[in-house]
């Protein structure tokens, strides 16, 4: 019996202007694709293919990892080290929980947790004016781009919960 599976196709975006300088993209221009393989989801990144991974694993890439703070007018947001978990269990491949919901989309697997920091951290300095007059109460999100791929940055009650790449 062959089984009929969705294909969610994830491109990633590369700035145009990034590649006529003569600079080379940190981001390939790949696509990630969410497949069902052996009766289980796994991600697909070009030749690569990532499986669920384990909860130790992402313990373990957080071991060292302290919050960061972004002060914008009077408030200051915050990435603690549960709001980097759920980044990275819902969209790195590398510590990607298994879960499925909707269109989702993935970080590029070879983004550190540095990388996916320091990101979340850009997209917020970009909409600074934004985060300044929306403050910490409340849940919105915001939009940006780094290194030619476009960002959507989650902001629930003063902390940075969510950081995909935008289909």
């Amino acid at each position: 019996m062959i089984e009929e599976v969705e294909w969610h196709n994830i491109p990633i975006e590369v700035n145009e202007e990034i590649l006529s300088n003569g600079n080379k993209p940190r981001f390939l221009p790949l696509v990630a694709r969410l497949v069902l393989s052996g009766g289980k989801y796994v991600i697909r990144w070009g030749s690569k293919v990532f499986k669920k991974a384990s909860k130790s694993k992402v313990s373990n890439a957080l071991t060292n990892f302290e919050t960061a703070t972004f002060r914008a007018g009077s408030h200051t947001f915050r990435l603690t080290k549960s709001d980097m978990e759920h980044m990275l269990t819902r969209h790195h491949p590398k510590y990607w929980d298994g879960s499925i919901r909707g269109n989702q989309s993935f970080y590029n697997p070879n983004l550190s947790v540095d990388d996916v920091k320091s990101i979340a951290l850009n997209i917020a300095k970009q909409n600074n004016t934004i985060l300044a007059k929306k403050g910490t109460n409340g849940m919105f999100r915001v939009e940006g781009q780094v290194d030619g791929v476009k960002y959507v940055l989650g902001i629930k009650d003063g902390h940075i919960r969510q950081l995909y790449p935008k289909n």
